[in-house]
């Protein structure tokens, strides 16, 4: 089947129940915000000058890298030359479709939910061509409407998912990943994450880790590509959503998020999602009931 890529889109919400594909290339895009996804993303790069912000580390990326995203892991891309086409496949897969695709034996979402998970696989020429093979053929099968329609595409997602894990797990052909972080922002962001029920102020972080504000502040803008403050309401937003979704009454998702009051959670949800509380309950239910 011919190949073909995509028009770029901002959506960061699927239309499809099980999965999605997109093979981009641009040498126009500017700018990527910092964002995070309700399912799990894997990105295939390809080609350009980019570099990778997740979670306070900056990934350098090399062709044939690939990325492994959770739905609470706040991510960017950073575009350094926009002259250099900027090409790469991104699939995105549905968490409930990808447990009914797994076994007691076989947990596919590992490679994502694992506590100790990579991020960033570097492998080696023969394996990318694997994997890249593997997403091409998700990728012609968009438009395949003939005998095992309703069969190959699960097929294609449990080979590409099973290669995967077996390259972090037994780790075949795995190749060092150039990485920039900094302790004390790592340490810092463990303790929002462990902290999101509580109400967690720059104040406290300064005297809990014993650093200036002044410092924090641009420490954390610098490793983590936003600030100090957006992200701990991005962080609080997702902790939300994952309560929404298990059924605890939205009235009461923001004390356990750690807001101050309801109205600062509805305002904040609102302007990060563009939707209400409910109105995010009701699309996902309507999705994934």
């Amino acid at each position: 089947m011919k190949k073909k890529h995509h028009s770029y889109q901002t959506r960061q919400y699927m239309l499809s129940k099980d999965y999605e594909i997109f093979h981009y290339s641009d040498t126009y895009l500017e700018h990527v915000s910092l964002h995070h996804h309700d399912f799990y993303e894997c990105y295939f790069f390809i080609s350009g000058d980019v570099t990778y912000l997740t979670e306070g580390k900056t990934y350098s990326l090399k062709p044939g890298d690939i990325i492994l995203m959770n739905s609470t892991e706040l991510h960017q891309a950073i575009i350094n030359n926009h002259k250099v086409p900027y090409e790469r496949i991104v699939l995105w897969i549905n968490k409930s479709f990808l447990k009914n695709l797994s076994t007691d034996e076989t947990h596919l979402a590992k490679c994502f939910e694992d506590p100790d998970k990579e991020t960033v696989i570097r492998i080696s020429f023969e394996m990318q061509q694997n994997i890249k093979a593997i997403l091409q053929k998700i990728i012609a099968f968009e438009n395949y409407r003939g005998i095992g329609s309703d069969l190959l595409f699960k097929a294609y997602i449990i080979e590409l998912l099973v290669n995967i894990n077996m390259l972090l797990y037994n780790n075949i052909d795995k190749l060092d990943v150039d990485i920039k972080k900094n302790n004390l922002i790592d340490e810092i962001i463990q303790y929002i994450n462990s902290h999101l029920d509580e109400e967690i102020t720059i104040d406290e972080l300064s005297e809990q880790f014993f650093i200036s504000k002044y410092h924090l502040l641009r420490e954390f803008k610098k490793y983590s590509g936003t600030t100090l403050h957006k992200y701990i309401v991005q962080k609080k937003l997702i902790q939300a959503k994952y309560l929404i979704l298990k059924g605890f009454p939205i009235i009461s998702v923001y004390e356990q998020c750690g807001f101050g009051d309801y109205s600062n959670f509805f305002r904040a949800f609102k302007a990060e999602y563009g939707v209400t509380p409910k109105h995010f309950y009701k699309i996902m239910y309507k999705n994934n009931p």
